[in-house]
């Protein structure tokens, strides 16, 4: 897979991850989704930072990033 996408996934659980957590608190349940999504989007990045010789993309590259994903995603259909 290309590093864009895996970059766009880990970046995008982020967000997921939290509102997960909320939800677990408000209903006073253990986060274990919310851990899950954290520490997949952690290994993603991770794998990221790994895979690329410059490490991982800038905060600033993700909405042009994102446009760009979703163009392909249009394009192909």
């Amino acid at each position: 897979m290309e590093p864009e996408i895996l970059f766009l996934l880990g970046v995008y659980l982020v967000p997921l991850a939290l509102v997960s957590l909320a939800s677990a608190w408000a209903d006073s349940r253990r986060p274990w989704v919310a851990l899950l999504l954290l520490a997949l989007s952690g290994g993603v990045l991770g794998y990221v930072a790994l895979m690329r010789d410059e490490g991982l993309f800038a905060l600033r590259e993700i909405p042009d990033m994102t446009v760009a994903m979703i163009a392909r995603i249009v394009a192909n259909l």
